[in-house]
């Protein structure tokens, strides 16, 4: 037998190879394994230092080490550092403060599954509503009655539309009277180029017409006919006139836009920091563990106790109110809108309320802030400490929150209030919920109860809700929901009940069908049963309809017919208009009668 590695000649009995120590097999068969395998083999894990011979020391050269991959070693470290970075964010134990208001704040995520938008695309139709051109319609008639004179007028009801040419710079609307699904009277109105046309073809041939441009004050009271009647009720046309041309121009440019409420709430919370105050006073420590249904199923979820101080709250309340009363932004849209009702109950002949409007504005404001400040002293002298436990599972969402607190009632004695609150979750938190709310004295309680159920499949969504306020004999109510909707056949559902001491006030239900759809642009529904029950009056009526919203199919056009200016003509041609609308009266009051 010979050495592997050196070819040395073995004994036979060896363990290693006396020339050049290389590790020898039990089976006899030469030498075993290279100078790597020898070196981790040896005893100690290492080939030199540990008092073995070398083939070094025999002349004999050992096999070459491989060269350390140091981009591997560097990778390796890397790795290590990175796990134990992440251990250490995931196992290091979170300030429970924090997590509690993490959990609060994500109750309405941003990027949260909404059904309604997913589904029909709201926001899109809000957008466009506002911004494009577009077509609306609704048409509702009597299907049935149960009081047998009304049930004789089935088929009757109303339709309106309304047209949106914004390319155009025009407006239609349409009210028409349906008699027995027949058409029976049109309201049409038009506008555009600053002009208002009117028409009704089935009364008179006539369109009534109104230039609306420069120049309408002094048309207005030149008029042989308009104008006395307008001085008799003694209207300001001229200041009238000059506020609409102010308001439109306002709302054309933009300058009349709504209160912005997501800049206020901005302005509120750089201004005041009302919540990070509040947030710092909250208590929080970590309690029990408890058990909670989210997403339909039961999960562990992590307690803590949270004491919200009566100070804190009156620190928040005290902040919000300051700002809110002094905001001058809301201070100049209350008087900017003070100023327009002042000013336009004046144009339109009423008295004069002898005062000015900022008189006006600081007695109202004078007024709001005693009743404020009534209600923050009774608060104070009565609210004391909220405390709660709030339960967060292992993804950071509130799960249930349930808590008690009192308020201290010089008269009646205290009240005391308790709530639970469970979010069981589904296509979003709030999906499925049940809160409880009591509130109890010496003598008498009430409870409100909601439970709220709903389901989403990315093509049908159900939403139930049961509202309950069970305050004893005498004071019992309640209100249920229902809705369905089939997203791959269009049927819907919604109904609507109303009960009073275990009695029901009312009952209204609507099914139909989408029939078209293109989301967040257009929709088309029938509505095959719009009933409403009254068991008081012994009243049950069934309408049906339809209703769509779309971009308008081609541009608003002037009404058609002899034009009749109402500012110009004089009273004898006013006379015979009236005359021809009664006539066409009479034609329809034939019709009905056959």
């Amino acid at each position: 037998m010979k050495c592997g590695v050196c070819g040395s000649e073995l004994k036979g009995n060896e363990k290693y190879c006396e020339n050049c120590g290389a590790l020898v097999e039990e089976a006899g068969q030469g030498a075993v394994q290279t100078q790597t395998e020898v070196t981790s083999a040896m005893p100690g894990g290492a080939f030199q230092g540990e008092g073995v011979p070398t083939g070094a020391d025999y002349g004999v050269e050992p096999a070459p080490k491989p060269k350390k991959n140091t981009g591997i070693l560097i990778g390796a470290v890397a790795a290590v550092a990175a796990a134990g970075a992440l251990a250490f964010a995931f196992l290091s134990p979170k300030d429970p403060k924090e997590v509690v208001i993490a959990a609060f704040e994500n109750i309405y995520p941003e990027g949260q599954t909404s059904p309604m938008e997913e589904v029909f695309g709201l926001s899109g139709f809000q957008e466009k509503v506002a911004s494009s051109d577009m077509e609306t319609s609704v048409t509702m008639v009597l299907d049935s009655c149960s009081d047998a004179f009304l049930d004789e007028f089935a088929g009757s009801g109303i339709r309106i539309e309304a047209k949106e040419d914004r390319t155009n710079k025009a407006a239609f609307a349409n009210i028409g009277v349906i008699y027995r699904d027949m058409d029976l009277a049109n309201l049409d109105v038009y506008y555009g180029g600053e002009t208002m046309m009117m028409a009704i073809p089935e009364l008179s041939s006539r369109v009534f017409t109104m230039d609306l441009g420069e120049g309408l004050a002094d048309r207005i009271d030149n008029s042989p006919f308009v104008g006395p009647a307008i001085k008799e009720l003694g209207i300001d046309v001229a200041g009238l006139v000059d506020y609409a041309k102010t308001i439109r121009e306002k709302a054309e440019t933009g300058q009349q836009a709504p209160l912005d409420l997501g800049a206020v709430m901005t302005r509120f919370k750089e201004s005041t920091q009302a919540q990070e105050k509040f947030k710092e006073a909250l208590v929080v420590e970590k309690g029990e563990k408890g058990t909670c249904v989210v997403d339909g199923q039961e999960v562990s979820c992590q307690g803590y106790q949270v004491v919200v101080s009566k100070d804190s709250m009156m620190e928040f309340l005290r902040s919000s109110t300051d700002f809110f009363l002094n905001d001058q932004e809301l201070k100049d849209q209350y008087l900017s809108q003070l100023e327009q009702s002042v000013r336009v109950t004046e144009m339109l002949g009423g008295e004069s309320l002898g005062v000015t409007v900022s008189d006006m504005y600081l007695d109202s404001m004078e007024s709001v802030t005693e009743s404020v400040e009534q209600m923050i002293d009774f608060l104070d002298k009565g609210l004391t400490d909220v405390n709660m436990d709030v339960y967060v599972d292992k993804k950071g969402r509130l799960a249930q929150v349930k808590g008690t607190t009192s308020i201290n009632r010089e008269l009646y004695g205290p009240l005391d209030i308790t709530f639970d609150i469970r979010l069981e979750g589904g296509s979003y938190l709030t999906e499925n919920l049940l809160a409880d709310v009591t509130l109890r004295n010496k003598e008498d309680s009430i409870k409100v109860s909601v439970d709220k159920r709903g389901t989403y499949d990315k093509k049908c969504l159900t939403s139930d809700v049961d509202l309950s306020i069970d305050g004893g004999e005498g004071l019992m109510a309640g209100a249920v929901w229902t809705g369905t909707y089939d997203g791959e056949s269009g049927d819907y559902h919604g109904g609507l009940s109303l009960t009073q001491d275990g009695d029901l006030v009312l009952d209204l239900s609507m099914t139909g069908v989408v029939d078209q759809l293109e989301k967040g642009s257009s929709i088309h529904m029938d509505i095959d049963e719009l009933k409403i029950s009254v068991p008081s009056s012994v009243v049950q009526v069934a309408l049906r309809g339809e209703y769509s919203l779309e971009p308008l199919a081609e541009p608003v056009t002037a009404l058609e017919g002899e034009a009749f200016d109402m500012l110009a003509s004089d009273e004898n041609q006013w006379q015979s208009v009236i005359m021809e609308l009664y006539m066409g009266l009479m034609r329809l009051a034939n019709q009905l009668s056959l």
